[in-house]
């Protein structure tokens, strides 16, 4: 039950950002009470998402044609006839849904419903993450970088199951989320790695998440809306700035079509199962438990 709580949790967090979609999508019991309550309503809607979004005929699937015409358009409309697009445009893309999620994410952790959030509160969605990333339950996270641990540079916090913009206009994500506890491994051990020896320990994550807290509240035992809106806002023009780097293969400041679209083109190939140059609604449907539950027999299987 507690593996599933917390699984609940990360999926709930990580799953849409204002920039993107992560697939670890699964179907499962009612949102639990507490801390974790509404992380996990919109699950097993990505299918709903993207014919809405990308279905231009209705037909119930989605055509690479289909699929490239709404982000050329979406490019075009952002960039109103310039010669690419701007790191302040990209961000700007981005914003609403940003300013959505921030509210609904804060409302979510405020499990209380007092309009202020405790410590606790703020640490329970960020202590599951750890447990996650603790597999072995050592209370031990290594960071595992060939370059020194945590103090090599951050790798962007989107990867390959974090696609930037695809399907936007959904709410359950994360920006940089300390209070969601959506960030990656590298900017968690960059975060939480204190004396920088290449590994986290539960007392070193303790103790960077007080000071997360203390730093927003200036030191008040509560944190308010407005405090919480300001470390994400930090986290998310941050995380803007990174990805806006990555797909800026020229270097240029500039984001052309094509470097733009580059994660739409990994996402659709991801879905496109088949490789027929078409999405259908088996192709979006959630995979995620069914691996569960493979690893999670197989397991049962050498214990017995």
């Amino acid at each position: 039950m507690k593996r599933k709580l917390q699984t609940a949790l990360l999926v709930g967090a990580l799953s849409v950002s204002g920039a993107g979609i992560a697939f670890a999508q699964m179907d499962g019991p009612p949102p639990p009470d507490g801390p974790l309550q509404g992380l996990m309503h919109r699950q097993g809607r990505l299918a709903e998402r993207l014919l809405a979004e990308f279905d231009l005929n209705h037909d119930g699937k989605i055509t690479h044609t289909e699929f490239n015409t709404v982000i050329a358009n979406r490019y075009a409309k952002a960039v109103h006839g310039g010669k690419g697009m701007t790191l302040e445009t990209f961000t700007a893309l981005h914003m609403p849904e940003f300013q959505k999620h921030t509210a609904d994410m804060f409302h979510r952790i405020d499990w209380k419903g007092d309009g202020k959030i405790t410590l606790e509160e703020f640490a329970a969605p960020q202590r599951a993450h750890f447990e996650m990333m603790d597999r072995d339950g050592t209370g031990v996270v290594e960071c595992g970088s060939a370059r020194g641990g945590a103090s090599a540079a951050p790798s962007v916090p989107f990867d390959d199951e974090m696609q930037p913009h695809a399907g936007r206009g959904r709410g359950n994500g994360a920006f940089g989320g300390r209070g969601a506890g959506g960030f990656g491994k590298a900017r968690f051990c960059e975060e939480a790695d204190l004396n920088k020896d290449g590994k986290v320990t539960r007392a070193e994550f303790d103790q960077s998440v007080a000071r997360q807290f203390s730093a927003a509240t200036k030191g008040a035992p509560t944190m308010t809306a407005a405090q919480f809106y300001a470390t994400e806002l930090a986290q998310f023009q941050d995380m803007n700035v990174r990805m806006f780097k990555r797909l800026d293969r020229e270097r240029s400041g500039l984001l052309t079509l094509q470097e733009y679209a580059a994660p739409e083109e990994k996402l659709f190939a991801r879905l496109d199962r088949s490789h027929t140059g078409v999405i259908t609604e088996e192709d979006m449907r959630p995979r995620f438990a069914s691996r569960g539950e493979k690893g999670q027999s197989g397991r049962a299987a050498r214990r017995t």
